[in-house]
């Protein structure tokens, strides 16, 4: 599924829809939605710079928790995340590994 001009890098549709996006700024994100819900849940990603095929998950304000949002806010958002510059203070929270899998930091 494309919102507005971002094209998914991955997507998966197995219970629910997936959708992961990479920017050029080393920036992305995570969108979901639940196989029974019409409001998407966003997540902003960052390239992890020790280890790059890993993308950190981060907590910022632009996502406005990343809860509740309708198609509309998702493309607004990832436009605003395609525009982030490196130097953005962002609230680390997990990172996704090489498989895909989300490992949590304390």
């Amino acid at each position: 599924m494309k919102f507005g001009r971002f094209e998914p890098w991955n997507e998966c549709k197995e219970d629910g829809e997936h959708y992961e996006f990479h920017f050029r700024n080393g920036y992305g994100a995570s969108v979901t939605r639940g196989q029974h819900d019409e409001l998407f849940e966003l997540d902003v990603l960052k390239r992890n710079r020790r280890y790059p095929r890993y993308w950190d998950i981060y907590d910022m304000p632009i996502t406005n928790d990343g809860m509740n949002m309708e198609y509309d806010d998702v493309v607004n958002t990832l436009e605003d995340i395609s525009r982030l510059s490196d130097d953005y203070d962002l609230l680390h929270k997990s990172f996704v590994d090489h498989d895909g899998n989300v490992v949590f930091v304390d």
